[in-house]
């Protein structure tokens, strides 16, 4: 059918009209909601449990970091893989989203139901039994790692999504509100249920499942997809997901600008990662409450949401490599003085408030840049390639970092000496990957053979 003179903006196969458009974002954003109540609320939650079956920061680390890096490292690539090679009515997203969100639904219901399933298996088993701390530890292990795996699967399926609904030119602005989504659920969290955390655990654990498990499928029902050229010949067949997974690195990095752009997303990881992990501990260590961190948190994220969009203009403006760049050389400064300057509950919160802003900052500059970066046809493959690396790193730095801070005394300035290392060293990668920027060849997009509406 004709393109109408009033649809003003593209993205593959799909035009849009401003009021269409705007309700393709709003449905995203509904999406986005479920990842954001599981991101934010999630780890934190998962880490109320961890203490309270006494849980070592090696036991801390592997579970909520390593463990999660190595799922990302064998199930994202292949489902990636066969997420671009899909062709359905439905698709090539929205048929993998509508089965991993529920499947990481009810994986937190079990979570939810750990204690319960402890308790009956210890009456069960008798003398049998090795203790109903072990059992609920157990259960938790098993089912926080299925949910993880759908979850982690269900983010990755969403950034292609993304990738191929929304107009280029406008990433920057739509990850600024999408941030600003995530940072109100994460205001929410802070200023009114950490503290509550103990008390609401199991009603806390169910609303995250019903949040992600319902928010999702319903974006996938009101969010169409273009359509797509058929998919290139199959790759040769490849026996085993590592395999896989190295195979389609090796083809990824074929080109120098996409090798630096991962090594940048890998250090970014490991650049944030061991300090969010652990904030927690080291706050409560330092005697703040978990109210009082909330509010500092809080407070933080309310920053973030009035610059989010600014940001996110400032990227479609200059590009989101340079205000990605911008931000993390800012952070690095920031790590290096908390490395150096903060020994008590006072530096601390200083710290804690500059680390939360600028962080996010960056966080909110880099989201639009695997979009620019990798090529649109095949962007789940590029941008799960990608996921490899910043698994590896997180499995490196987790098995590492957990046991060094048992072996210090739970010395925890060691994640920001961490910080301030890798936050050097992506900036490194991020001047170099701007060196190349200028000379590289636009990325993919998709042809337009098909046109439709929205």
């Amino acid at each position: 059918m004709p393109t109408p003179a009033s649809a003003r903006f593209q993205a593959g196969t799909l035009r849009y009209t401003a009021w269409g458009l705007l309700a393709v974002v709003g449905w995203l954003l509904v999406g986005e909601l479920g990842i954001a109540v599981r991101e934010r609320w999630a780890q934190p939650i998962g880490l109320v449990v961890l203490r309270n079956v006494g849980a070592s920061d090696t036991g801390v680390a592997m579970l909520l970091s390593t463990v999660p890096a190595l799922i990302s490292l064998l199930l994202v690539p292949v489902i990636g893989l066969r997420s671009d090679r899909c062709r359905s009515p439905w698709g090539r997203r929205r048929p993998f989203l509508l089965a991993s969100a529920p499947l990481g639904a009810v994986a937190m219901l079990c979570v939810a139901a750990a204690p319960t399933l402890a308790a009956a298996t210890d009456g069960l088993l008798g003398t049998w039994s090795p203790g109903r701390k072990t059992l609920d530890m157990s259960y938790f292990c098993l089912f926080w790692t299925v949910f993880e795996a759908a979850a982690m699967t269900t983010v990755a399926l969403f950034s292609g999504l993304v990738n191929d609904v929304m107009p280029r030119g406008m990433l920057g602005r739509f990850y600024a509100a999408f941030r600003i989504v995530g940072l109100g659920v994460a205001i929410f969290f802070n200023m009114s249920l950490l503290a509550l955390a103990d008390a609401w655990l199991v009603e806390l654990l169910v609303a995250i499942a019903l949040v992600f498990g319902l928010s999702v499928p319903l974006m996938c029902l009101m969010v169409r997809e273009g359509s797509y050229p058929a998919p290139d010949p199959a790759p040769p067949a490849a026996h085993g997901h590592l395999r896989l997974a190295r195979g389609q690195l090796a083809q990824c990095c074929a080109q120098r600008r996409h090798a630096w752009a991962f090594l940048a997303f890998m250090l970014a990881a490991v650049t944030f990662g061991p300090f969010n992990t652990f904030s927690q501990n080291y706050a409560l260590a330092l005697g703040l409450s978990k109210a009082e961190l909330g509010t500092l948190t809080a407070s933080a994220y309310a920053v973030s949401i009035v610059a989010a969009f600014g940001i996110g203009w400032l990227s479609d403006r200059i590009g989101s490599v340079r205000v990605a760049a911008a931000t993390m050389g800012l952070y690095c400064a920031i790590a290096l003085g908390g490395c150096l300057l903060v020994h008590g509950a006072t530096s601390f919160r200083y710290f804690y408030l500059a680390h939360v802003i600028v962080s996010g900052a960056y966080f909110t500059a880099a989201a639009a840049m695997p979009m620019d970066l990798f090529p649109r046809a095949e962007f789940v493959r590029y941008n799960s390639s990608k996921d490899i690396m910043v698994a590896l790193a997180n499995i490196l730095v987790g098995t590492c970092l957990g046991p060094l801070l048992d072996l210090s005394g739970h010395d925890y300035r060691l994640t920001l000496a961490c910080a301030a290392l890798f936050s050097l060293l992506c900036l490194g990668c991020l001047g170099r990957l701007l060196a190349r920027l200028p000379m590289a060849a636009a990325s993919e997009t998709l042809p337009p053979p098909v046109t439709s509406e929205a």
